[in-house]
């Protein structure tokens, strides 16, 4: 493989790397930072070829603080009209096969890359929940102390899938945490998609056994209409506080 077969093929633009190898970089970037999509293409023999971003793609996302995991590595390995590329345990993109089929793979590659790179602002923290989660882990580090404060804590839900909450509280002489889920207001309103969403892993992990072991720590400012509704909402499946009543779950001795 050499970057004047390349051009013919693509148009891209190359340079050598290493033996047999080349460096193929694409005319178009990932998301907004103006780093463009690229791959590495090997010819292990005449016949075949071998292409991997060496997870540059997964590095960007990290980058850009998008959560990468299981789940989201299926969902893009589905992408509609690739075939001939995939995202590897590793979050590497990865082609290969005989050498006629290269062109359309290395555009399958790029398309993952893409779909990756579509997902930037849909996969990346909403800042507002983020910024919620991080002051309410550290009331309850404050008030439980950090040895008995898990973060990101994992459970099974009674849909086999594994549940991650932002924090869990370790109770003394037990081996049931209490599972925290803070829901946090999108410009002083209910930010009613986060809501259901949450709504939906409460109550998984509530139908999975009958403890009495997660709560919803709501952020105080929305109209206390809204704020009731989402209360009672998210009260079928968790008991449902605001941050100011933490300190009252260490003095009751954490009974919910």
């Amino acid at each position: 493989m050499n970057c004047a077969t390349l051009a013919s093929i693509t148009g891209w633009h190359c340079h050598t790397s290493g033996e047999a190898s080349i460096r193929a970089i694409a005319p178009f970037t990932l998301g907004d930072g103006g780093q463009h999509v690229a791959f590495y293409i090997a010819q292990p023999s005449p016949e075949t070829f071998y292409v991997t971003d060496a997870c540059e793609t997964a590095m960007f996302a990290e980058q850009v603080g998008m959560g990468l995991n299981k789940n989201r590595l299926n969902s893009l390995n589905q992408t509609v009209g690739v075939t001939l590329a995939k995202f590897g345990e590793d979050w590497s993109i990865e082609a290969s096969g005989p050498i006629q089929l290269l062109q359309r793979a290395l555009w399958d590659c790029a398309k993952l890359a893409l779909a990756l790179s579509f997902k930037t602002r849909a996969w990346q923290p909403k800042f507002a929940q983020a910024k919620f989660q991080a002051i309410v882990v550290r009331e309850l580090e404050a008030q439980f102390g950090m040895e008995r404060v898990i973060r990101q804590a994992k459970v099974q839900g009674a849909s086999g899938h594994t549940i991650e909450f932002p924090a869990a509280i370790v109770i003394p002489k037990s081996r049931h945490p209490i599972y925290v889920q803070p829901v946090a207001l999108d410009n002083d309103k209910i930010n009613w998609p986060a809501v259901y969403e949450f709504h939906g892993k409460l109550f998984d992990v509530k139908i999975a056994s009958d403890l009495r072991n997660r709560i919803a720590v709501i952020e105080k400012g929305a109209t206390s209409l809204d704020l009731g509704r989402a209360a009672n909402f998210l009260g079928n499946a968790a008991k449902v506080i605001t941050i100011d009543e933490i300190m009252l779950l260490r003095q009751t001795g954490l009974i919910i």
